[in-house]
């Protein structure tokens, strides 16, 4: 079928398919369909668009390579989640995740890195809030870092600190950075499948 109202943005493109599967759009179209296809003029019918709604597919996709930690009711059942992750997790690797919210806690206040390093057994963890505004950081990825008592807060960010003046585990906007910029990067075979993953997800 070639229809001359399938909208690719704000102008009406010509589409070309066969039993339910888009074959090609706009110029690509006519091409695809064959000398042999049906026309259809459908005179000014609007179809439902096929668009992105603004997913952030790509970090969608890295969910798959980090602990989740969305949902979590309590500083326990993230650092479960957590010291699960881990035991996945070679001991000298990163332990990476995203999602948890203490505001949603029974005990709201932000939580520090100590425990964490328990959970995380001993290795450097990197946890973004789930709002991407704050991040809870480990012992030795504070170490891994450079960043200690006398390390000053970046332009636009704050190093959270215990009574004694200490980084207590979380850092703020800019300060992420700090840790973010030095995690390891996936490899594009774990890329791949994490993105193969997901789009199969949505493909449901």
């Amino acid at each position: 079928m070639i229809s001359t109202v399938l909208f690719a943005g704000c102008e009406p493109e010509v589409a070309c398919g066969v039993d339910g599967r888009i074959l090609g759009v706009g110029a690509a179209a006519r091409p695809a369909a064959g000398r042999k296809a049906e026309i259809v003029r459908l005179s000014g019918t609007a179809w439902p668009g096929l668009t992105d709604s603004h997913i952030h597919l790509e970090g969608l996709a890295d969910r798959n390579l980090t602990a989740d930690l969305t949902g979590a009711r309590s500083q326990a059942e993230a650092l479960a989640r957590v010291k699960e992750w881990a035991k996945s997790t070679p001991k000298d690797g990163w332990v990476v995740g995203s999602g948890w919210y203490n505001d949603a806690w029974s005990d709201p206040a932000f939580p520090t890195g100590p425990r964490l390093d328990q959970a995380a057994g001993g290795r450097p963890a990197y946890l973004r809030r789930k709002d991407g505004h704050s991040a809870w950081v480990s012992s030795a990825a504070l170490r891994a870092a450079g960043i200690d008592r006398t390390t000053e807060d970046p332009p636009g960010g704050n190093i959270d600190r215990d009574a004694k003046g200490e980084p207590s585990g979380i850092l703020r906007e800019t300060a992420m950075h700090l840790v973010s910029r030095i995690l390891p990067a996936p490899t594009d075979a774990d890329e791949d499948g994490a993105m193969a993953q997901v789009l199969s997800d949505l493909a449901r």
